[in-house]
């Protein structure tokens, strides 16, 4: 075996002259006897191996000073090559011998094999090149921190998702953000000139404020970049505003790959898919990141002793024990470490609700009281429409457990495991599972945990039917007792209504005949 795998390295060595090799021109020779089948091949074999020879040139032109000239075709997996050597060639290590001065970036390597007992593995190649990619867009922006968040499948590849923190800030283009929002507002119809209303009073109804976006904590606190293969750019998602993640709730759309694409759905959606896979990574992030129970604890200079559930800032805990693997295989051993999503598209509440300003209210009054009594003046100045009291949004607090998350479908929302039952535990990493985000997992060995997602970036409903929201409710026509409409005519009506005015022409015909008579001699 030993001789027939020295014979055929021998028979692939390339020419110097013409790039080709014999194995390669011995294996299409002979394709092409198997093909054509001719009658005497040993007479013809000679002709045929010349043939094949100068199939592999191309006569580009004859005028041309180089006649004939070999025309290699293509490879298909060049360009990817390409892509990949600008990856090993921009990672580049500095002088002092401090890699971790550009940014802090863990070890993807060692956490794939965490991962691989999860099932959830790339392939050493796809884990290595995906590190060095890392590593690059580290290097060319400037980021603080970034770790390996997930990957999103689409109808058309994959997103690779990259979390980090320190990435500088990105100034909204204004008439983007107003152009983005008319493509999908419906169009307000134009003003009435009706001459009939002027007059009437204005009605006075509360004003939603706009929710304000949460710079640099809450959804915005990470910054996240996407590719669609290794090699390719970094492109970085835009930060969220309230309204992105409340419709992102509302619909269920799968991925295509390209970041540009419109997001067709009812309720309209704000955004393109961009805006909705950021939400749907804001929306994961906030489910499923968790940690071991005591590895965190609240920063004690913004800590906020009164209301303990608007604290939001967390530290790694100097006196944290490591746990052993078996009491991580306990729900109530694991945290999350992401504050919770309320329902307005925010971490922290805020009242939606425009105030109305000081003032207001009695120099409304004071317009609406004029020349009338004081029962009448003393009723509500906006026009019945009362300000609106709005209940304050609430959510599990951080650092909460996750056994006190819902349950769905009869199911709980976690599924924990111990990767082997052959070994003993301390050798056995942990395995926790998100059954309400199927993908997310996490793992915990001796001290060491991580959490990564990989799926189609949707919610399992557990079966739920999910209805399409219900159309807007007409509007009710306007009521005035002073405004009487004509009544239709029933069918009698109009047949009397035509004989009246068949009569009145009977009668008017002779009246008119003797007018036209000619006076008598």
């Amino acid at each position: 075996m030993e001789d027939v795998n020295q014979a055929k390295q021998y028979l692939q060595q390339h020419s110097d002259r013409t790039g080709i090799n014999l194995y390669d021109h011995l294996t299409e020779l002979l394709a092409q006897v198997l093909e054509k089948r001719p009658r005497n091949p040993a007479d013809v074999f000679e002709n045929i191996s010349s043939q094949v020879k100068r199939d592999r040139f191309n006569l580009e032109s004859i005028q041309s000073p180089l006649g004939y000239k070999k025309k290699p075709e293509p490879n298909p997996s060049l360009g990817q090559v390409n892509k990949l050597m600008t990856v090993f060639q921009s990672v580049k290590r500095s002088e002092d011998g401090n890699d971790d001065a550009a940014g802090q970036v863990p070890d993807i390597l060692e956490l794939s094999g965490l991962f691989e007992w999860a099932g959830v593995s790339f392939g050493k190649e796809e884990t290595f090149l995906l590190a060095l990619s890392i590593h690059q867009l580290v290097q060319e922006t400037g980021l603080q921190s970034a770790r390996f968040w997930g990957k999103l499948s689409a109808r058309q590849g994959a997103y690779y998702v990259v979390e980090a923190e320190g990435a500088p800030p990105v100034e909204d283009d204004p008439e983007k953000v107003a152009a983005d929002k008319a493509a999908v507002e419906p169009a307000k119809p134009p003003p009435m000139d009706v001459p009939e209303f002027e007059g009437f009073p204005d009605i006075k109804r509360p004003v939603d404020m706009p929710l304000p976006k949460e710079e640099g904590t809450g959804v915005n606190k990470y910054t996240y970049f996407v590719c669609t293969s290794i090699g390719e750019a970094w492109t970085r998602l835009p930060d969220l505003l309230p309204e992105h993640v409340t419709a992102a709730r509302a619909i269920r759309k799968y991925l295509t790959g390209n970041l540009s694409t419109p997001i067709v759905s009812y309720p309209l959606y704000p955004g393109t898919e961009a805006h909705y896979l950021r939400s749907q990574i804001a929306r994961i992030t906030a489910a499923t990141v968790v940690c071991p129970l005591g590895y965190y604890t609240f920063d004690p200079e913004s800590a906020d002793e009164e209301h303990p559930e608007t604290n939001t800032a967390i530290i790694v805990n100097t006196e944290y024990e490591v746990l052993p693997n078996d009491a991580l295989l306990s729900l109530e051993n694991w945290v999350h470490q992401i504050p919770h999503v309320l329902p307005q598209g925010r971490t922290t509440w805020v009242n939606p609700v425009k105030p109305r300003g000081e003032g207001e209210d009695e120099d409304a009054d004071r317009e609406d009281g004029e020349g009338e009594d004081d029962d009448d003046a003393s009723g509500d100045a906006t026009g019945g429409a009362s300000e609106r009291e709005v209940e304050p949004e609430t959510g599990p607090a951080l650092l909460t457990s996750i056994t006190e998350d819902a349950e769905f479908a009869g199911h709980p929302a976690w599924s924990v495991r111990a990767c082997s039952r052959l070994q003993p535990s301390k050798f056995s990493p942990v395995h926790l599972r998100s059954n309400r985000w199927p993908g997310a997992h996490a793992v915990y060995y001796n001290g060491k945990f991580a959490c990564v997602y990989v799926g189609d970036g949707l919610k399992d409903l557990g079966g739920e039917p999910t209805p399409m929201p219900a159309l807007p409710p007409l509007q009710v026509e306007f009521k005035d007792e002073a405004l009487v409409e004509l009544v239709d005519p029933s069918v009698k009506d109009e047949k009397a209504f035509e004989e009246m005015l068949k009569e009145k022409e009977d009668d008017a015909q002779p009246d008119e005949e003797d007018g036209e008579e000619e006076p008598a001699d």
